[in-house]
């Protein structure tokens, strides 16, 4: 069976290509491309045995490398207003993330798997032989998904952009505060527990009475859960940080916001039994 494929971009037809010569069981796939004068259009021609799951994947696997983001930033661009390339880099750098792993309590429209299955039903009903219809197509089938997601997109950017600029406030405050405590310990067991220098425990009233005496403007009242605030609150010249459990997000904050104070041991360091 003989199956010819269009492209107006070169790169696309090679990537077509070369997934199919990679993945389908059969990797003898002759390839006749070249410019043609009418249309000037790459014609990828395959004369050898494949599955419409390949030709698909090949597809789609266009679609992800080349289109998705290229439409993201044209939402951006154009419906959002955004103007920065930095910005619309950064922005995009954040989609690849949450497409994977949405945020809690977040739903986003899954525009990557609204595609697959677009390109996926296109193949099968025999309805491709042109990319460049196909993409224009899957892009209108998809739209108002990635309106949607992209909106999503920037309520998480400025949050996460809000965060950034707390903790570069906290960082900075760590380290021009003159701080009355040399050393901090911390330990991570569930929740997070200090420790002075002698090995005593902080508790909430050493914090209160501390508080009263340096005031803070930026912590006006304290949780049930103290969290970071202890490290805040006395921003000591080192923290010291025990636990096993990589990946703690609240450790890493500490990690992110003490720098070159922080340092990070097993738990089994920790150089005092607690009670």
């Amino acid at each position: 069976m003989l199956v010819c494929v269009q492209f107006s971009n070169r790169k696309e037809a090679l990537i077509f290509y070369q997934y199919l010569f990679d993945n389908c069981s059969n990797s003898r796939i002759e390839l006749n491309g070249e410019i043609k004068d009418k249309g000037n259009k790459w014609s990828v021609t395959i004369t050898e045995d494949y599955s419409f799951p390949d030709i698909s994947q090949a597809v789609y696997t266009i679609i992800r490398q080349r289109k998705l983001q290229a439409w993201m930033e044209g939402v951006l661009r154009h419906r959002f207003y955004y103007g920065d390339p930095r910005e619309i880099e950064q922005v995009i750098k954040l989609s690849s993330k949450l497409m994977e792993e949405p945020p809690d309590g977040v739903s986003l429209p899954r525009v990557d798997l609204k595609a697959e299955l677009f390109v996926k039903r296109k193949v099968m009903d025999f309805e491709f032989n042109d990319f460049d219809d196909l993409s224009a197509s899957c892009l209108e089938y998809v739209y108002q998904d990635l309106l949607e997601f992209t909106g999503k997109l920037l309520d998480e950017y400025k949050l996460e952009e809000a965060h950034q600029m707390m903790v570069d406030s906290w960082r900075r405050q760590v380290k021009n505060k003159r701080s009355a405590v040399t050393l901090l310990h911390v330990t991570c067991e569930g929740q997070l527990e200090y420790y002075f220098p002698e090995g005593n425990k902080v508790g909430r009233a050493e914090l209160l009475s501390f508080l009263q005496s340096n005031p803070d403007p930026m912590i006006q009242t304290l949780p049930s859960e103290l969290g970071i605030l202890p490290a805040l609150i006395y921003s000591p010249d080192e923290l010291m940080i025990y636990s096993n459990k990589q990946g703690e997000a609240k450790l890493e904050l500490l990690m992110n916001i003490f720098e070159e104070k922080a340092v990070w041991k097993p738990l089994s360091f920790f150089p005092f039994h607690k009670a």
